[in-house]
């Protein structure tokens, strides 16, 4: 018995020993790794790979690199005209000029393409039909004048404007001889003389476009030389005219288009002034050649 005992005494002082141990290790760590319970110590605790600078006040950062900024293209209003069309294989290029903007305003004149697009010249001439020529003679005695069918020759430089309108200047010139005059009775046949009338003028028409054929209206207005001989009537004087009337004239006539820059046509005109007893009629023949 006394042998049992024994070992149960050093048996407890390994355990007494063993106790004492870990109770020192426990205060040894108490507040750093768990010790005791303090879980303030563990949240405290700084992580064993955070860097030694880490925490501190940030120091001056170098100032961003500038960036230049790329400004867009300005805009432009210009207008870029649609391509050229390109002819098709086999067939020759057109002759028409390229216009990217149309053809005339509107739309239905085949050859000019808008205003002052296209001059023309024009020559013509025909018959010359005045009127009867009346006044008094030196003593007072009326008398009137009759006329053979003379000639009128004219010529003019115009433009198109579009929209089936042209405008152009026009010089012509007129003669009739006398036929026959009459005054208090007396008539004379034959007798020489003639009326002479030239006229500057600025003519506007009106084209219908029925195709080829092109009726027209016009209107006129400018000034004329107007110039008649003197006349013995049996024993009655009539004396000369030398005079610059204001003028003006009516036209109504039609154009054949022969092609693209010729044609040809015929028009009515009636010729006033400003003199009443000076006018005249006349039919023409006229040629016209664009450019």
């Amino acid at each position: 018995m006394p042998r049992k005992l024994g070992w149960k005494y050093v048996g407890l002082a390994v355990m007494t020993a063993s106790a004492f141990t870990a109770g020192a290790t426990n205060i040894a760590w108490a507040g750093t790794k768990g010790g005791l319970y303090d879980m303030k110590a563990m949240i405290n605790e700084g992580h064993p790979f955070a860097a030694l600078g880490q925490g501190r006040a940030p120091t001056t950062m170098p100032p961003a690199s500038t960036m230049t900024p790329i400004a867009p293209p300005s805009p432009t209003l210009r207008y870029t005209p649609p391509p050229r069309p390109m002819a098709q294989a086999g067939s020759q290029a057109s002759s028409e000029p390229y216009r990217p903007f149309g053809e005339a305003r509107d739309g239905g004149d085949r050859w000019h393409g808008g205003w002052f697009d296209r001059f023309y010249i024009a020559v013509g001439g025909g018959a010359n039909l005045p009127a009867d020529l009346d006044g008094s003679t030196t003593a007072g005695a009326a008398y009137s004048i009759e006329f053979d069918t003379g000639f009128v020759g004219q010529g003019a430089i115009g433009t198109y404007l579009g929209a089936n309108f042209r405008i152009e200047a026009e010089a012509a010139f007129r003669m009739g001889d006398y036929d026959q005059a009459t005054a208090s009775g007396t008539t004379v046949t034959a007798p020489n003389g003639d009326l002479k009338i030239a006229t500057g003028m600025i003519n506007y028409f009106y084209d219908v476009d029925l195709g080829a054929f092109k009726p027209y209206l016009g209107a006129g207005l400018g000034v004329a030389q107007i110039k008649s001989t003197a006349l013995s009537i049996g024993t009655l004087s009539v004396v000369e005219k030398d005079e610059t009337e204001f003028a003006y004239q009516a036209i109504i006539g039609i154009t054949y288009e022969i092609s693209r820059d010729w044609s040809i046509g015929v028009d009515g005109r009636y010729l006033g002034t400003s003199d009443e007893d000076v006018s005249a009629g006349g039919v023409t023949l006229n040629l016209r050649y664009n450019l």
